[in-house]
């Protein structure tokens, strides 16, 4: 886990004490969506999740401003007394811990108790539902750790092409017109200290990234075998000398560079197979093994003799 390590450009210090990273269930399907046909129900689940991550991550640059107010922990998944929760982001100050779910809805939608309603008639869960269960567990788990601190609760509609009708004014809503308000709010004279430092060790060490996740079955060969563009992720690309050009967007990344997130990508799909040099060669779309050989021999760790050897 890696915990106050990015640098911010400008200012030189951390962004977040847990940084967010791209969910695990996501790249698995943005793989699967360049090398087969998702089911109907698994592409629309990409979608999604694609678009949800779009707008934790837009939560996020607005969020890194206050690292000298809180501590800011993304994306926990936890559990207490064997239910889970899923935690988009967590702010900790000196006085309060702040919890958010994030929302990347866009369109008209009409305020219910139990459900949003779209002009077209589709409706949607009313996100405080999950919200409420959200900080329940939450503070079920606070009190377990020895933390009584108050926990309070929102709902970020992070989309500014987001409108919501008939809402209650007293709810625990954050519209896009009311973030830079609500923000406004954090700026605190003191820092997190040793304490809140500790909670926060004690969440991460708790969170479990491999979290199981339904998604249907898949199998190697049943998958397109080539080099996906590390732009768009297409696999329709060519090879010129040292340089894969993709021939839907242009984008031209080298040979070494194109193989070695291959890997990673078969690395994603299949953790549990060995990595062999004719297996890669193949995964990449190589008739001639010689070039995998190379990325493979340099970057990774041998193990095994002769035709057994694999990599890891």
């Amino acid at each position: 886990m890696r915990i106050l390590t990015i640098e911010n450009r400008l200012g030189g210090i951390s962004i977040a004490y847990k940084e967010r990273t791209k969910p695990r269930l996501l790249r698995i399907l943005e793989i699967l969506n360049a090398r087969t046909k998702l089911e109907i129900g698994d592409y629309y689940y990409y979608l999604n999740l694609k678009k949800g991550f779009k707008g934790e991550c837009r939560f996020d640059e607005l969020t890194k401003q206050f690292e000298k107010y809180c501590l800011i922990l993304n994306d926990l998944q936890l559990e207490i007394k064997r239910a889970p929760f899923q935690v988009d982001a967590l702010l900790i100050c000196i006085d309060r811990i702040l919890l958010y779910e994030i929302k990347n809805y866009e369109g008209v939608h009409i305020w219910g108790k139990e459900k949003f309603t779209k002009e077209s008639g589709s409706a949607l869960e009313n996100p405080s539902m999950q919200l409420s269960k959200t900080k329940v567990r939450l503070e079920l788990l606070l009190q377990s750790l020895g933390c009584q601190m108050q926990v309070e609760s929102y709902v970020v509609f992070i989309n500014p092409e987001f409108t919501l009708l008939g809402a209650p004014t007293d709810g625990n809503f954050i519209l896009p017109t009311e973030i830079p308000g609500h923000f406004r709010t954090l700026h605190t004279t003191e820092p997190p200290n040793e304490k809140q430092r500790k909670l926060a060790k004690e969440l991460i060490n708790l969170h479990d990234p491999n979290y199981p996740t339904k998604l249907s079955a898949y199998e190697y060969g049943q998958l397109e075998k080539g080099m996906s563009c590390a732009f768009c992720g297409t696999l329709a690309n060519t090879i010129k000398g040292h340089y894969q050009i993709c021939t839907e967007c242009g984008n031209r990344t080298s040979v070494k560079i194109a193989i070695k997130n291959s890997i990673e990508e078969f690395r994603v799909l299949f953790p549990e197979e060995n990595i062999t040099t004719k297996r890669l060669a193949e995964w990449c779309g190589f008739a001639n093994q010689d070039r995998v050989y190379r990325v493979l021999k340099e970057c990774y760790q041998p193990k095994g003799s002769d035709s057994g050897r694999y990599y890891v």
